[in-house]
């Protein structure tokens, strides 16, 4: 078992296995030769083709003549392009390709200076609206409901805004929606489009010019996405007491850090006292957890189960079989532990949270005494990273090498082809304009304060 780096994931990695010697690397060969060995590479070992229907033939034509279109003009911009575009059309969370800034930079680097999102009620709500922005000068006002974009309605426009520069490919369509609201409002320094919005307490829609303006991606906000942003210094736990002694553990992510190298013995220290103290409840957050070591979820689960709880298999690509077959060395079971917490516990969750932050809540998920709290479902990004191919021009790109199987040989979690996936919260916070002013006016973690209160009603 090795660690493999991954590009643009700021957390310690997971244990993952090397699955080939010598192959992976396509520096040195001509664009579209190292394009077609790629494709070969993906296509044979990509764990969730049948899961996601996927047609490699498709997208090898499509790209190919991209990349020899690109090759004839010389363009790098171009190549890149059309490698992050045919990893983009993997709708699975853990696939990845290193940023090229300055593409990105050309094509959403300006901004019209607001972030919105839809709301359970199917309405285009503004949360956030950027000092000194052309939407600020306009007038908008943060609760203002768009309702056209350029001369069409406002839904249709979101429906039809790519997602080639989301953080990773959006698997669940949830998942999916959220980047769109996100995306919608970047574009080209000094692109103008034309937009009507309705401010809170106004009757008459307001019709506005605005032009796109460089603002360090300030408006790249997703209102049900904590993000975390971690180094290798920083603990993967943060503890403190609530309200009424109720106990409080945010996981940031499962692996050691160097301040905290054996995560599992400060998670027991941290259960023990809760028990200890005999508090009356216990909130877990898991909100921005993007996974980690798998084989950590036993050894923090454990304090929660009244009974042996089957987590996965996990089946990988084999050469000697070609095709994908379970390995025995991975099944992983969650065991009580002696010590365990039977009081109510909350786990709350939001857009950020996956992989085995994902695997952990399905463990927990099946006692009585556990709710899943937030205001939308998990990412549904269950596959094990672990395929990273460098390709010319020095971009790598990653892709998932494993399949997390259920004790029937199930997939589990990870989202299927019609976008389905993700764990849903057991209590759902709605996404509507009073609480997103809560959230970004009044500053309030209106999620962290409903399983309190939770908690205070089903003592």
């Amino acid at each position: 078992m090795v660690a493999v780096p991954l590009p643009e994931l700021p957390l310690p990695l997971p244990k993952i296995p090397l699955l080939m010697s010598g192959e992976g690397d396509y520096r040195l060969l001509p664009w579209k030769k190292a394009f077609n060995r790629l494709c070969d590479q993906i296509e044979r070992e990509y764990p969730y083709t049948e899961w996601k229907n996927i047609n490699w033939d498709d997208l090898r034509a499509k790209y190919s003549e991209r990349i020899a279109q690109a090759k004839e003009k010389k363009n790098r911009d171009d190549y890149y392009l059309a490698l992050r575009e045919f990893m983009y059309s993997i709708p699975d969370a853990n696939v990845r390709i290193e940023t090229n800034e300055s593409v990105r930079a050309s094509a959403i680097g300006g901004g019209y200076g607001f972030a919105m999102t839809r709301t359970d009620e199917g309405e285009y709500i503004v949360f956030y609206v950027h000092a000194d922005s052309s939407a600020d000068k306009a007038g908008m006002k943060i609760g203002a409901k768009l309702l056209l974009w350029n001369n069409i309605p406002i839904e249709q426009a979101i429906m039809e805004t790519p997602v080639l520069w989301a953080d990773t490919p959006p698997a669940t369509n949830e998942g999916k929606l959220r980047e769109q609201c996100k995306l919608i409002g970047r574009a080209p320094i000094d692109t103008e489009i034309e937009v009507s919005f309705l401010n809170p307490s106004q009757t008459e829609p307001v019709v506005a010019k605005l032009k796109a303006q460089k603002d360090d991606y300030a408006t790249l906000l997703i209102p049900v996405w904590d993000k975390v942003s971690v180094g290798p210094m920083d603990s993967p736990l943060q503890k403190k007491k609530l309200d009424e002694a109720y106990g409080y553990v945010r996981i940031l992510f499962f692996s050691p850090s160097i301040n905290t190298p054996f995560p599992a013995q400060a998670f027991q220290k941290i259960v023990s006292d809760f028990v200890r103290d005999g508090v009356p409840g216990v909130i877990i957050d898991l909100r921005g957890n993007t996974g980690g070591d798998p084989e950590l979820i036993p050894r923090f689960a454990g304090y929660f189960v009244e009974e042996e709880t089957f987590l996965h298999d996990l089946a990988f690509y084999s050469k000697k079989e070609k095709g994908f077959k379970i390995s025995p060395g991975d099944r992983i079971v969650v065991k009580p532990f002696p010590i365990r917490y039977r009081g109510k516990v909350v786990i709350l969750i939001d857009y950020g949270t996956a992989g085995c932050a994902e695997g952990f809540i399905s463990v927990l998920s099946k006692q009585k005494n556990v709710q899943i709290m937030g205001m939308c479902n998990t990412r549904g990004a269950m596959g094990v990273p672990g395929g990273d191919v460098r390709m010319p021009d020095g971009i790598t790109v990653s892709y998932p090498v494993a399949r997390s199987l259920d004790k029937d040989g199930n997939v589990q979690i990870e989202a299927n082809a019609k976008g389905e996936g993700g764990i849903a919260p057991t209590i759902k916070i709605p996404i509507n304009a009073d609480n997103l002013q809560k959230i970004f006016v009044d500053k309030k973690d209106i999620v962290l304060e409903q399983a309190v209160e939770y908690l205070k009603n089903n003592k």
